[in-house]
């Protein structure tokens, strides 16, 4: 009888909530910022796009790469919620306004203060509901010329929109995705580069069209909160591997793009290598770390991608068995390293890695318990009472 009233009384909370917060939402929020998120059919394949490109991997990889974390200029200001997340074909010149020259290389920043990235400008118990300018000057090896560059950004909470030396690259909605733009044409190789974010994070419950939108059981803290890098790649290049595993084998869908360029004949070269996870390597995200010197591929393939032409985007498929494979557990987590190699006329011109594992997850269906490989395991959690 408790468990019913308490279950009734917080039904009836919820509902009052329901019907309070939305008499407290903007009489513009209908106005919903576009989702840069797509789905194409290529080939008889669904691939993301985002922000113009194929949605690229944020794992680690041992490309050309430049870390943008550490020490960023920052300002808080308070900003216009239903500025930010207005379309910006109608906002956009609004924001540029709004910003003063923030955007701008040559903006002057040095009286900003200077906050931690990957980090939040308003951690507990501080009062959340402004927006920031980030800004950051870096250097770029010259040796970037002619290189495809990507910016990538592991999470920024609520809403970005990133500048490059002044250039526009785009915008991104969630507080807790990742998103990536093509920096090529903004970069400047061999030179002092300048990149700006405004970050907006409306307050919780002010707006149906934010997720969340109401009651949660976390600080709803805001700003670059994940790591910032860029890579580079040559013109032709994996964009992401996705494998799915299973007991005994894993499939495998590798997504190749070119940017720019002409019809291009590409192979793809796939090869399973061993890995050994150890104290040393634990927590190195270079999945190359894993693979022991001289260690050989137990399986491999080559599939030809076929002719890929000017900003074209490709997947191909593959099936790797997996015989008397190694399965992994919080105890022993064995895994493996997927190498893509990608080859332009004989020549490999990219390299991609990723790992995985497999496992098998079973319900008894003669008690109640949880197998893992075959072995009964208890994991804690929370239940209500």
């Amino acid at each position: 009888m408790r468990r019913a009233r308490r279950f009734a009384g917080f039904v009836l909370v919820n509902i009052v909530l329901g019907l309070l917060l939305p008499a407290c939402v903007s009489p513009e929020a209908a106005t919903e910022l576009t989702p840069t998120l797509s789905l194409k059919s290529i080939g008889g394949s669904r691939i993301a796009f985002q922000n113009g490109i194929p949605v690229p991997t944020f794992s680690y990889q041992p490309r050309r790469r430049l870390e943008l974390s550490s020490r960023w200029r920052i300002q808080t200001t308070p900003m216009d919620h239903d500025l930010s997340l207005a379309v910006r074909s109608q906002s956009l010149n609004r924001i540029i306004a709004d910003a003063a020259g923030r955007e701008k290389p040559a903006f002057d920043d040095t009286g900003w203060s200077t906050v931690e990235v990957p980090g939040s400008y308003d951690p507990p118990p501080s009062a959340s509901g402004n927006g920031a300018w980030y800004r950051k000057d870096f250097d770029v090896p010259a040796e970037w010329q002619n290189q495809t560059v990507t910016l990538k950004f592991g999470a920024a909470n609520y809403v970005a929109d990133v500048w490059l030396n002044g250039h526009y690259l785009g915008y991104h909605e969630g507080g807790s995705t990742p998103f990536a733009f093509d920096a090529t044409d903004a970069i400047l190789p061999g030179d002092i580069n300048i990149i700006a974010v405004r970050v907006d994070n409306p307050p919780w419950g002010t707006r149906q069209d934010i997720v969340p939108w109401g009651l949660t059981d976390w600080w709803n803290y805001s700003g670059l909160t994940q790591p910032v890098w860029m890579e580079a790649t040559s013109a032709i290049y994996a964009v992401r591997a996705d494998v799915v595993p299973h007991l005994d084998s894993a499939d495998i869908a590798v997504t190749i793009h070119q940017r720019g360029g002409a019809d291009a004949p590409v192979q793809v070269g796939l090869d399973v290598l061993p890995a050994t996870v150890d104290p040393a390597n634990l927590t190195n995200p270079d999945p190359l770390s894993l693979v022991p010197l001289g260690a050989l591929p137990i399986a491999s393939q080559r599939v030809d991608a076929g002719q890929l032409g000017r900003d074209g985007t490709t997947r191909v498929h593959a099936r790797f068995s997996l015989n008397a494979a190694d399965l992994w557990s919080p105890q022993s987590p064995a895994l493996y390293v997927l190498e893509v190699a990608v080859f332009w006329q004989e020549r490999r011109v990219d390299r991609l890695y990723e790992t995985f594992g497999l496992r098998r997850i079973a319900v008894d269906a003669q008690s109640p318990r949880l197998l893992l490989n075959g072995n009964p395991v208890q994991y804690a959690g929370v239940a209500p009472v």
